[in-house]
């Protein structure tokens, strides 16, 4: 779980939702370790952005580690996530039925780049549409700034 470290700390994003109108968003994220995992918990404005809090880990060091995810609006969800030099990524578990009753309809997948001196993170979510839900598009990008 060493490799999770350039995450650790309090970090603010902002990101827009394209809708029509387009819904500017704000987060205040904390990424802490607890024990042997890693807890990712995070606060949204407005008021459609649901807050949220991860658990992270249980898989062997050096491995995807999975990620539970639990939401203000009942949802939970198992995610993976990694972070292979400076690409850190999110993306639903083998087996994760994304069109069940806690998956949103589509398939989903987060990518970041964390810049050099690890001050910010350019982000993305993407959705992935179709039968087999691998027809990937940017749902809405987001940048995270170290506090």
């Amino acid at each position: 779980m060493k490799e999770f470290q350039p995450l650790i700390g309090e970090w603010h994003g902002e990101g827009e939702v394209p809708m029509e109108p387009p819904m500017k968003i704000s987060v205040e994220a904390k990424i802490e370790r607890l024990g042997e995992f890693i807890v990712f918990s995070s606060v949204g404005e407005p008021a459609e952005v649901p807050d949220s809090v991860s658990i992270i880990g249980g898989a062997p060091d050096g491995e995807p580690q999975p990620m539970h995810y639990f939401d203000s609006r009942g949802v939970k969800r198992l995610f993976m996530m990694a972070l292979e030099g400076s690409t850190w990524t999110i993306w639903r578990a083998p087996g994760e039925d994304w069109k069940g009753p806690h998956g949103p309809g589509f398939n989903q997948r987060f990518i970041g780049e964390i810049s050099a001196d690890g001050k910010t993170i350019e982000g993305r979510w993407e959705r992935g549409m179709g039968d087999a839900g691998d027809e990937w598009g940017i749902d809405f990008p987001i940048s995270y700034f170290r506090k």
